[in-house]
């Protein structure tokens, strides 16, 4: 079973965003010099061909670019509840969010809290407005802990 720390939870994990935009900014830059070369030399197509081929590969990182901003905003949302929840049950239990852990990245019933004060179950209520946090005893856990990087 994996517990994620409060750390791994509030940190971003999005560099692999980073790169997309660099590789977006040098095939802009390609694509422009192609398209510069070809407005001079207009009797050698290849550079035309080559320009378009260029700009396919931009709309094409793009529209994985804004899919992928899409998918972090939605996990950004999804990891705001999360922790919301972690620091209640912090609170609740007069611990610091630093040393609670928690069994999922999103918030379901049946959630699973790591505390030095033992493990707690989260049941909600049928509109998730509401828990109920109990002290539980696992048997035999194989408890892997997810930190931040």
């Amino acid at each position: 079973m994996t517990f994620y720390t409060y750390g791994y939870l509030t940190t971003k994990h999005a560099t692999w965003q980073y790169a997309r935009l660099v590789l977006i900014i040098a095939l802009l830059a390609v694509f422009i010099g192609l398209f510069i070369y070809y407005l001079k030399h207009r009797w050698n197509i290849k550079y035309k061909d080559l320009s378009i081929i260029t700009g396919t590969l931009i709309l094409l990182v793009l529209g994985f670019q804004v899919n992928g901003l899409v998918t972090l905003h939605t996990n950004s949302v999804q990891t705001g509840t999360i922790t919301a929840t972690v620091k209640t049950v912090a609170k609740q239990l007069n611990v610091a969010p630093a040393k609670v852990a928690v069994n999922a990245t999103t918030t379901t019933n049946g959630l699973l809290f790591k505390t030095p004060k033992g493990y707690y179950r989260a049941d909600y209520n049928s509109d998730g407005s509401a828990y109920v946090l109990e002290k539980v005893a696992l048997h035999h856990p194989k408890v892997t802990l997810q930190k931040e990087s």
